[in-house]
């Protein structure tokens, strides 16, 4: 499905809506600035040498770890534990065995995906839009896929959580198809569930949050509209897939992935939730503007008689929802959706809606405050490759693992320096009261290690290197993240979770138990160290320093 076949299939196409579609000059005009736009983000990924990252590298060092492994050979649930599809590591694990180091590789597996989605950006533009909401359309996406943050307004370089943006931008493209008819028939019988089909696909792949809520959504709206045949078409083409997806991966691929997503969902999880509480997704004072425009849009398109609006409204409201919640910031990019949606279902001029207002103007101002509430996230997302191409290395140093794979620069004091908190005497106590775990007499305290991840990390791993009986082991740490084998001789443990989500991942592989006095999640170095206990191991102390306790895990009898 490349680009020039669709431009002659428009200029065949039957144009039913005249001068409310792009005409075919207009499709090309709009074909040629999304590739000169989708050309200069790639010129900016190949600029820099290296990329100072400002924020989140704990999620970078997750996301290396997991790529690393798939390098090596190790498939996601198979050979270590994870939630997240295959697809949100495989492309940068590709890059990286294709000898790219993980900064250029990430950007290169941005543009991967945005240039094999350039096609359908394309194509839903110029069978749906016309040329100025075609051209918001195409930059929203573009700036989706190519960004190097994950959103939100504080103007930092991240490497983390794209996948959140690509299933973001999946999403939206799976929408628009859905959502709106197509005004120019471009091949639409036969793209129309193709890209559904094989869209909602790809979400199952890369994060089963977007695509469970999405899903059913999707098949409601289809049947609302009678459009059952497409429902069916694209579900043929998704069940296909699937099958193919079967055969390739095998069975117990899929099992292990179920069984990933069940673990996360109990109460043992370290991470049910991503960030706000659902509540506050819908009703805090950052996220209740935009809960009021989905409100308000119902409400006129409703009062207004456009009833089939106000229903694609009232079922996607909670779809939006519950994916905000599941991703970490919870940034409503949903909006960028609402914003051309409403632009594309304008009111006539006469038509009136509540109190007797004019329809079309509410739509206007609404398409306005959403517009000011995405506005931040966007900024950050559309400057962030100029930022990180053009960003000085002055005051930062090379992330301290091996060269094959480095060329991040991380804040100095984020590399050197580390602290915890703990309680002071004489004062209140600051952590949640908890029971304190208590290991062969060893009552461990209930401190906690600063959100710089990577100096404790790599000091306790050169501390085991200098340990002939430890050096080069598999050692499982008892914390939200095993990362410390990136950072020296530390033998990696198969099957654990290079992010722990509260389960015993890896326990049956692993030599020994390194233990950290102030971990960064002390309430999940309790519960691994109870769930090692219940699981019959002997823990004998092998070495203890002012950082961790590292303990021989011995089967008891």
């Amino acid at each position: 499905m490349g680009f020039f076949p669709l431009v002659i299939g428009y200029s065949r196409a039957n144009q039913q809506d005249e001068g409310k579609v792009i005409s075919s000059t207009e499709a090309v005009r709009y074909g040629l600035f999304i590739f000169a736009l989708l050309s200069l983000q790639a010129a900016l990924t190949l600029l820099p040498e290296g990329l100072t990252i400002t924020g989140h590298e704990g999620d970078l060092l997750h996301m290396l770890d997991a790529s690393l492994r798939m390098v090596d050979g190790e498939m996601p649930h198979l050979d270590f534990m994870t939630p997240i599809g295959i697809l949100g590591f495989a492309p940068v694990a590709g890059f990286l065995a294709l000898g790219f180091k993980i900064g250029k590789a990430t950007l290169l597996a941005n543009m991967l995906i945005a240039t094999l989605l350039l096609p359908a950006i394309w194509w839903v533009g110029a069978s749906r839009l016309r040329l100025r909401q075609a051209l918001f359309f195409g930059v929203v996406m573009l700036v989706l896929l190519t960004a190097v943050v994950y959103g939100g307004a504080a103007s930092t370089i991240s490497l983390s959580m794209f996948y959140n943006r690509w299933g973001w931008a999946v999403t939206l493209l799976v929408l628009m198809v859905v959502l709106l008819p197509a005004r120019v028939d471009i091949f639409e019988r036969w793209l129309a569930p193709l890209l559904i089909g094989t869209g909602m696909a790809a979400l199952a792949m890369l994060k089963m949050t977007f695509f469970a809520p999405l899903a059913p959504a999707i098949v409601l709206i289809l049947l609302a509209q009678k459009r059952a045949r497409l429902a069916g078409a694209a579900l043929l083409v998704g069940g296909v897939i699937g099958a193919l997806l079967v055969a390739w991966l095998g069975p117990e691929f899929f099992a292990a992935y179920f069984a990933d997503l069940l673990s996360v969902t109990t109460e043992n999880s370290g991470r049910t939730t991503a960030g706000e509480s659902f509540l506050s997704v819908i009703a805090s004072p950052q996220a209740l503007s935009g809960s009021l425009v989905l409100l308000a849009a119902l409400l006129v398109f409703r009062k207004s008689g456009h009833m089939e609006q106000g229903l694609v409204i009232l079922i996607l409201a909670p779809v939006f929802a519950y994916i905000t919640y599941q991703n970490w910031g919870n940034d409503p990019k949903w909006l960028f959706l609402i914003i051309i949606y409403l632009w594309v279902n304008l009111p006539d001029a006469a038509e009136r809606t509540l109190f007797g207002l004019p329809a079309r103007q509410s739509i206007l101002a609404l398409i306005v405050v959403a517009l000011t509430v995405v506005f931040p996230s966007f900024i950050t997302m559309a400057t962030s490759p100029v930022r990180a191409a053009f960003a000085s290395t002055e005051g930062f140093m090379k992330l301290p693992i091996p060269d094959a794979v480095a060329d991040i620069w991380l804040p100095e004091t984020r590399v050197l320096n580390a602290a915890v908190r703990r309680k002071m005497d004489g004062m209140p106590e600051l952590l949640p009261e908890v029971e304190p775990v208590v290991v062969n007499g060893f009552s461990f305290p209930n401190c906690r290690a600063n959100e710089t991840v990577v100096p404790m990390p790599l000091a306790m791993a050169r501390q085991i290197e200098a340990l002939d009986f430890a050096r080069g082991r598999p050692v499982l740490t008892a914390d939200v993240l095993n990362i410390s084998w990136l950072f020296g001789d530390v033998g990696r443990v198969k099957g654990a979770a290079p992010w722990y989500y509260g389960d015993d991942a890896g326990i049956d592989n692993a030599a020994f138990l390194m233990v950290p006095i102030c971990a960064i999640k002390p309430s999940l170095r309790d519960q691994m160290l109870r769930q090692v206990e219940a699981a019959n191991y002997e823990l004998r102390e092998v070495y203890r320093s002012n950082l961790m306790v590292l303990y021989r895990l011995d089967q008891a009898d």
